[in-house]
């Protein structure tokens, strides 16, 4: 387990007419948001996220992805006016509740969210003390820049481990059955995950084209 020190800045948002210190918020986010649709092992402050059974459930994006809706929605006078963000109605319609693909949207958000978790407490810093919101912007700021962005992660993981799988069977002098087998179970991923891709592509046609590309 990484740093548990918290050394990030402190950001304000004014959330039902009040201003809230998302650094000292987390337990209470995961109360009010988390708790209803996941009673058990709901504060993401004290989850161990290195446990793959911890994983961010769809229900729990589900209620993360409404929160930052009403607030993409909202103009704030705070640090955070999302309002504001590149794309914006490109991520709202990604994010809305009645969207054509809800329920695909939140599979993929819930993917993200489990992603980024690593700029939580599991890695050596901490930027988000595992803030569901804090991560969810993080996801966010990815999908600004290309809505496929998990889709295309989960394709590029899986070539890299075929890469380094082959690399293993070519200087290995024994054990290079065990390898095939690895390498096979690669392949299936890697299909999965292009078809996954090609999924996400054949399901925005409810999403607006970005309005901004690249940098």
């Amino acid at each position: 387990m990484g740093t548990k020190s918290g050394a990030y800045q402190d950001v304000y948002i004014k959330r039902e007419n009040e201003m809230v210190s998302l650094k000292n918020d987390v337990t209470d986010f995961c109360e009010k948001y988390i708790k209803p649709v996941h009673p058990e092992n709901w504060d993401w402050s004290v989850r161990d996220f290195e446990n793959p059974d911890n994983d961010p459930t769809i229900e729990e994006a589900r209620a993360i992805g409404r929160v930052v809706f009403r607030d993409l929605c909202d103009t704030l006078e705070t640090d955070v006016d999302l309002s504001t963000m590149n794309n914006v109605e490109a991520i709202k319609a990604y994010l809305h509740p009645d969207g054509k693909y809800e329920a695909f949207n939140m599979e993929e958000f819930a993917f993200a969210l489990k992603v980024e978790l690593e700029h939580g407490k599991i890695k050596d810093v901490n930027v988000t003390n595992n803030h569901p919101f804090l991560t969810a912007m993080i996801a966010l700021a990815h999908m600004t820049e290309s809505l496929t962005y998990y889709k295309r992660l989960k394709v590029m993981e899986a070539e890299g481990e075929i890469y380094e799988i082959l690399r293993k069977i070519e200087s290995s002098s024994q054990g290079k059955e065990d390898w095939y087998i690895e390498l096979g179970k690669a392949e299936q991923e890697l299909s999965e995950a292009k078809a996954g891709l090609e999924e996400r592509l054949a399901k925005m046609d409810d999403i607006p084209a970005l309005e901004i590309i690249g940098d």
